[in-house]
């Protein structure tokens, strides 16, 4: 036994040498041994052979590979992050949910009617913008249980946009109730500051007058109260006006001197308004025999409306339901970053038409006439014996719109790009001149020049149902040009010498001065990606053309001629700026890089030519 046991000692002892030995040899002849990844096999390799080259570079290749992995691994990684986050900014900045509200802002005071169902589908939305537009409906039913809406009555929808980056945006949108309004026949209510449309920067008193005609021996008015953004009953209360006034001139008019302190005054703090924001203040004067008089105003706070991160449009033809039960209120939203991405990220460069719209005295009178920015084919699209001018042509390239001097009144016709099918979409007895067509083709909007003023209108691109939609007897409202894919107006707006350039909405809303720049600005543009504005400044005697940004600012001189440089238009891929000018003779077509360089004279017509609009269609 202990013989065997010292046997297999020395055996085991022998075989170690051995492998010890093997393994030095094996080290020192340059060979290793490698699984094949494919059999599981071993394979040996010799460095000092051809096959140890390959070895060589098969070890090399398998560190690279690596290493390589690795980083891809990393970066991959971290473009999972990238996208992740990217995937997450993209959520913070469009619309999470709708909220509709009656007759009052969020934090003031309105009525929530209940949050909306948004994602659905909106044929209207793709049609606009394209396909990744599409889910941008929203729809709220809401059944009224609780407030009784008196027939000709003015409401209020406010229906906010929630974009978790930017908070909350809201569209303000008027609904009239049905029917005749009912009106006192003894009371007389009359406020006579501010006045009506005003923008108000400080407190402001509204005053004026009430009497009761059925109350011989007083004015017999109990009191006066006031309601922000709907009526008694829906809207902020604001207060009471104090009475007893002092007012000869009512009691002289109405030849009672009872009357004599029929005035009243109520202070309207500014303060309970959100700077740049429109609002109606709901008026009431109650009587001692217990009639009620109600009037309403429009105010605007004075200040800088905060940024708007979303487009929000509502159907308006739930007025009619909205006082008999359940009323279904719908629409669509955006995000404005979606649109930054998809629409307004960068104009197109690649147009089939290029050409330049313009007016021209060549025929012996003023008509449509167009020219290839070459300066070739001169081609005549009306022939009016009277005046045809202030062309503008259709988002799509494929209409022109202009004006024309029928039996003596200015009118807004529309034609085919290639002058064919004219059609006269205005017969009013008041001139109306400059048209320019929403992005979405469904609306024209328009100067209309009234009670020695210019005043802008909208119509329906059919012509139909024109709406007034400034109300500025201290100045002229016009020179309109609708925005390229927001529901806004660009125009000019002041007293002679004192003209600016507003944005407002296309119902008339939200008017918004952009520039403080401190000359006279006539005449804007503005670029198809919505980025710059260009504009005749004027000093003196001599006008330039300018260009900044939409918001106001960046202003840049890019002409300096002796002589009158207007009406600028910007090409539909910002490249050029055409333009007219009088500085070599008659008025004639000028083009220029839009930063100002390479000027080339495009026409040399006896007669003047004016008011050049680019014709891009793809």
């Amino acid at each position: 036994m202990r013989t065997t046991t010292i046997i297999v000692i020395i055996l085991f002892l022998f075989a170690s040498v051995f492998l010890v030995m093997f393994a030095v040899k094996l080290k020192s002849s340059g060979t290793k041994t490698e699984i094949n990844l494919e059999t599981g096999s071993s394979v040996r390799v010799s460095e000092n052979s051809t096959s140890t080259a390959t070895g060589a570079e098969s070890t090399e290749n398998t560190d690279q590979a690596n290493t390589t992995t690795g980083a891809e691994s990393t970066e991959s990684t971290a473009q999972n992050n990238t996208s992740t986050s990217l995937t997450e900014e993209v959520k913070s900045s469009q619309i999470e949910k709708i909220e509709v509200y009656l007759d009052g802002t969020r934090d003031g005071g309105g009525i929530l009617l209940g949050e909306a169902k948004y994602g659905l589908l909106s044929p209207e939305t793709a049609a606009l913008y394209g396909d990744k537009f599409a889910n941008s409906g929203y729809s709220l039913s809401w059944t009224n249980t609780a407030y009784n809406f008196t027939p000709g009555s003015v409401h209020s929808i406010y229906v906010y946009a929630f974009i978790p980056k930017y908070g909350w945006d809201y569209l303000r949108q008027q609904v009239i109730i049905p029917g005749e309004r009912t009106m006192s026949p003894n009371i007389k209510f009359i406020i006579d500051t501010p006045a009506n449309g005003s923008t108000i920067s400080t407190d402001t008193n509204i005053g004026g007058w009430a009497v009761n005609t059925a109350v011989p021996d007083s004015p017999g008015i109990s009191g006066i109260e006031f309601f922000a953004d709907g009526p008694k009953g829906f809207g902020k209360q604001l207060g009471a006006a104090s009475l007893g006034a002092s007012r000869p001139d009512v009691a002289q008019a109405i030849n009672n001197d009872a009357y004599t302190n029929s005035g009243f005054n109520y202070l309207l703090k500014v303060s309970s308004f959100e700077p740049g924001t429109d609002h109606t203040i709901y008026a009431y004067a109650n009587s001692t025999t217990g009639e009620s008089q109600d009037l309403v105003m429009d105010i605007k706070a004075a200040g800088q409306k905060k940024a708007e991160n979303s487009i929000i449009s509502a159907e308006s033809n739930f007025a009619a339901e909205i006082s008999k039960g359940t009323v279904e209120i719908k629409g669509w939203a955006v995000g404005k970053d979606l649109f930054k991405e998809n629409i307004a990220a960068g104009p197109k460069k690649d147009f089939s038409v290029k050409k330049i719209v313009f007016t021209s005295l060549k025929s012996g009178n003023e008509d449509i006439f167009t020219i290839n920015i070459d300066g070739s084919g001169l081609t005549q699209l009306t022939d009016n014996p009277t005046n045809d001018m202030y062309p503008q042509v259709s988002p799509d390239g494929k209409k022109i719109l202009y004006t024309s001097d029928i039996n003596g009144t200015w009118q807004i016709m529309i034609m085919n790009f290639d002058g064919t099918d004219k059609k006269e979409l205005t017969n009013g007895r008041y001139r109306s001149g400059y048209p320019t067509m929403s992005f979405d083709g469904k609306y024209i909007f328009y100067e209309v020049y009234l009670d020695n003023n210019w005043e802008l209108f909208k119509i329906n691109s059919d012509g139909s149902s024109p709406v007034r939609l400034t109300f500025n007897p201290a100045g002229d409202d016009w020179h309109p040009v609708a925005h390229p894919f927001e529901f806004k107006i660009l125009f000019e707006s002041g007293a002679v010498g004192s003209e600016d350039i507003y944005f407002m909405d296309i119902n008339g809303s939200n008017i918004t001065k952009i520039s403080d720049y401190s000359i006279r600005k006539r005449t804007p543009c503005i670029s198809k990606d919505g980025k710059y504005i260009a504009f005749a400044g004027f000093d003196q005697n001599t006008s330039s053309i300018y260009v900044m940004n939409s918001d106001g600012g960046d202003v840049k001189r890019l002409t300096n001629n002796q002589g009158s440089d207007t009406h600028p238009s910007i090409s539909p891929d910002n490249g050029l700026i055409a333009f007219d000018s009088d500085f070599s003779g008659n008025s004639e077509i000028y083009m220029m890089n839009f930063d100002g360089s390479g000027l080339v004279k495009l026409t040399d017509i006896p007669g003047d030519d004016w008011g050049p609009v680019f014709l891009y269609q793809e």
